[in-house]
């Protein structure tokens, strides 16, 4: 059977990644534009044509494989050999799934906050005075993080993320209400009603409270909850728990204690961040090496060669050789 734990993993940092790569390569474009003197016409221009640019269709096809990679496990551990295809079955939709509209939203959100921040430098006086000694200072002080706002409708908190963890969230919500999905309508077909969620590295707590017992279809459909994505409340959106028909859920329990998962957890949260952290500070590198600012390169080089120095003592901070191959697969 195919491990669905590491390929929703892999797919989520994958998106992460993706977009993370796009905010840089628009903050490139921004300094680029600037040192050249391009004008916000221009800048807008090619702005729209990088993003336009963009392949999203890997999403749509990655939640098609991981529903297969569900299903196939599903039939083979009740050792099941369809004879007929799945779509000839009828099939419910219990968990809807963030419109793809929302990432786009979002995507739309970032490049109008880029533009208006070059709208308002063309028009700094102390650019058009001292273009560049204001460009040296203005790459440290360039902001493109944590623009979108993250609603909480059950506590009624508003935090803000950036753009690729934001849409990197959606797309784990999504992928993770896709599996959910395909397990409940095998259930019903095979006329089974009870189901469990099998503990899995780097499960954060939330997850950890729900896993390992015995549920009803009642009981799941309470974890997961209504969808209001209006609101920028997608829930519970680093979830990656796979839903097990409950009859062949064999796993044995976990003899990892909720501390020692906790932390395992943080781990892998704090690893992927520095990882996302190198590929801003090798475009800062870029930026400072265009305007010819060596002595910015040498440092940004120094914080890169610290981040990995952290990265490897995280990694090897985990208790065992496979999770420690996880992170590093996952960060390629």
């Amino acid at each position: 059977m195919k491990n669905s734990s590491e390929f929703i993993n892999a797919s989520v940092f994958k998106v992460n990644q993706k977009y993370t790569d796009m905010q840089n390569k628009t903050k490139e474009l921004f300094f680029k534009c600037l040192d050249e003197g391009r004008d916000l016409e221009y800048f807008e221009a090619m702005l729209d044509k990088l993003w336009g640019n963009l392949d999203r269709s890997f999403m749509e096809k990655e939640l098609a494989e991981y529903e297969s990679i569900i299903h196939e496990n599903n039939m083979a551990m009740l050792q099941i050999k369809e004879e007929t295809p799945k779509e000839t079955k009828k099939t419910n939709i219990f968990f809807d799934l963030v419109a793809a509209s929302v990432i786009l939203a979002t995507e739309k959100k970032f490049t109008n906050y880029v533009k208006r921040d070059y709208k308002r430098t063309l028009k700094s006086p102390a650019y058009q005075m001292d273009k560049q000694n204001y460009l040296d200072m203005k790459v440290n002080r360039y902001k493109d993080e944590k623009i979108v706002p993250y609603h909480n409708t059950k506590t009624g908190d508003v935090r803000y993320v950036s753009m690729a963890t934001y849409n990197a969230m959606i797309h784990n919500t999504n992928m993770t209400r896709t599996a959910w999905n395909t397990t409940l309508n095998d259930a019903d077909y095979m006329d089974y009603n009870t189901f469990y969620i099998p503990y899995h590295s780097f499960s954060c707590p939330h997850c950890v409270a729900h896993q390992e017992k015995k549920l009803t279809q009642k009981e799941v459909m309470k974890i997961v909850g209504k969808v209001e994505e209006q609101r920028g409340d997608i829930l519970h959106p680093n979830c990656k728990c796979t839903l097990l028909i409950y009859p062949i859920a064999k796993k044995k329990k976990s003899k990892l204690s909720n501390g020692e998962k906790e932390e395992i957890y943080h781990t892998r949260q704090k690893v992927n961040t520095l990882t996302l952290e190198k590929s801003r500070i090798a475009t800062d590198m870029k930026i400072q090496k265009r305007l010819g600012n060596m002595d910015e390169v040498d440092k940004l080089n120094q914080k890169r060669n610290k981040v990995n120095s952290q990265i490897r003592e995280l990694r090897n901070s985990l208790p065992t050789e496979t999770l420690q191959k996880q992170v590093v697969a996952i960060n390629r």
